[in-house]
C-alpha cells in the first residue's frame, strides 16, 4: 500500500492545478484519475488539418473578469486570444422560415484559448512527476482509518489500495456524494448538499464541426446563430485566430431524455442540416465533425442531473469548515468556488481557496 502525504482523486483542471501546487512546495503527493485521460470536463478534439489545434467540447471561453485563469495562462506561457464576433448574427425561429440576419454580433468580451482548452491541460501536465498520476484508476471505496485516508481503486480490473494523510477531492459535489454515501464519512448536512448541488454542464452536449475555409466569414456572418428550433440552441464561430484551423460549434438545447431516443449519428446529422438550413450547401463541405454528450459520461453526470434545467452550482463550503478540517478532507471541484462556479476560473479558484492552501 503506497502512502502519501496527499492523495488527489480527479484529473481535471482542479486536480492538476493543485497537482502543481502541492510540487512547488515539494509535497508527497498521488493523483488518481478514473479515465484513460486528463482534463475532466476539458475534452479537445484534435482538427486533423490543424494538429497544434483542439476543438473544445467542454470548457470554451475565458471570460474578461476571470484574472485567475488568465494569470495561470501567462504563468504557463499560454496565449489566448479575442472570440471572433465581426459580422452578422441569424436568428432561426422555425423550421418553416429562413433565418432572420441582424446586423452587428456586438463585443462579446470573451477569450478563447490558442490551441483549445487542452492546452492548459497539457501545460500543467508537463510540470508534474509523471509518476504521481495514475490513469485509469476509478475509486472504489474511502475508508476513514485512524486518521488516516485508505482509498481503493480499480486498474483494468485490479484492485490497489493507497494511504494518505489529506485527502483532496476534485470532482463535483454529485460524483462525491455517490463515494461518500456508503460509509458516510461526513454529516447529514453536507451529504444533503452534495446530493442538491448541480454539475455544471452535465446534461449538456456539444457539437463542433471543422472547415477549411471560413466561409460564414465570407458572407459577413460572425458566426453566431441563434436558435428556437435546435437542435443546437447557440452556435458560435470556433476557429482559432490564424487562417490555419476553422469551424463553428454549438450548444444542443434538445434535453438528454430527447437525446436518448436517437443515435448519435443521428443527432450529428440534425446538427449538420441545421448549419445547412442557416448558411447553405456550403456547410455540407467540412472536413470533419465532433459530439459530446456530457449526459452519458458517468464520471460527469448523475442521473439527478438528467433531469434538471441547467443552473449555475451554489455551494456554502464555509458552513462545513470545521467539519472537513477535523477529516482533513478538501473538496476542490470547481463547483465549490466561490468566484464564477463550474467555470475554469472556479477550479482555479477552489483550490487557492482551499484550507490546504490559505
Amino acid at each position: 500500500m503506497k502512502h502519501k502525504s496527499v492523495i488527489i482523486i480527479g484529473g481535471g483542471l482542479a486536480g492538476l492545478y493543485a497537482a502543481h501546487r502541492l510540487e512547488q512546495q515539494s509535497i508527497p503527493y498521488l493523483l488518481l484519475e478514473a479515465n484513460s485521460r486528463l482534463g475532466g470536463r476539458i475534452l479537445g478534439v484534435q482538427n486533423k488539418q490543424n494538429l497544434g489545434h483542439y476543438f473544445d467540447l467542454g470548457p470554451t471561453w475565458v471570460f474578461s473578469h476571470h484574472q485567475k485563469t488568465q494569470g495561470l495562462l501567462k504563468q504557463l506561457g499560454i496565449a489566448f486570444f479575442e472570440h471572433y464576433a465581426k459580422g452578422d448574427v441569424l436568428y432561426q425561429t422555425s423550421e418553416n422560415q429562413a433565418p432572420q440576419r441582424i446586423k452587428g454580433a456586438g463585443e462579446l468580451d470573451l477569450f478563447k484559448i490558442k490551441g483549445g482548452c487542452q492546452s492548459l491541460v497539457t501545460a500543467l501536465y508537463s510540470l508534474l512527476e509523471p509518476n504521481n498520476i495514475l490513469l485509469n484508476h476509478e475509486m472504489t471505496n474511502i475508508e476513514r482509518f485512524k486518521n488516516v485516508w485508505k482509498i481503493t481503486a480499480s486498474n483494468n480490473g485490479t484492485e490497489y489500495t493507497f494511504s494518505a494523510d489529506e485527502l483532496m477531492l476534485a470532482m463535483p459535489p454529485r460524483i462525491i456524494a455517490q463515494h461518500l454515501t456508503e460509509k458516510q464519512w461526513i454529516s447529514d448536512v453536507l451529504l444533503s448538499q452534495l446530493k442538491n448541488s448541480q454539475t455544471w454542464m452535465a446534461g449538456q452536449a456539444k457539437f463542433a464541426v471543422a472547415y477549411t475555409t471560413p466561409f460564414w466569414r465570407e458572407q459577413g456572418l460572425s458566426g453566431q446563430i441563434f436558435s428556437q428550433k435546435g437542435p443546437m440552441v447557440e452556435i458560435h464561430d470556433a476557429s482559432t485566430d490564424t487562417d490555419k484551423s476553422h469551424g463553428l460549434f454549438g450548444f444542443i438545447g434538445w434535453p438528454a431524455s430527447r437525446r436518448n431516443q436517437i443515435t448519435q449519428q443521428q443527432l450529428k446529422e440534425a446538427c449538420l442540416a441545421q448549419l445547412v438550413s442557416c448558411y447553405g450547401p456550403q456547410a455540407r463541405s467540412y472536413t470533419d465533425y465532433y459530439l459530446k454528450d456530457w449526459a452519458s459520461d458517468r464520471f460527469t453526470c448523475t442521473a439527478s442531473d438528467k433531469l434538471e434545467s441547467s443552473r449555475h452550482p451554489s455551494f456554502t463550503l464555509s458552513v462545513h469548515k470545521q467539519e472537513l478540517s477535523a477529516l482533513h478532507l478538501y473538496l476542490i471541484g470547481s463547483e465549490f468556488a466561490t468566484i464564477d462556479p463550474g467555470y475554469l476560473e472556479g477550479a482555479i479558484d477552489a483550490v487557492d481557496r482551499s484550507a490546504y492552501f490559505t
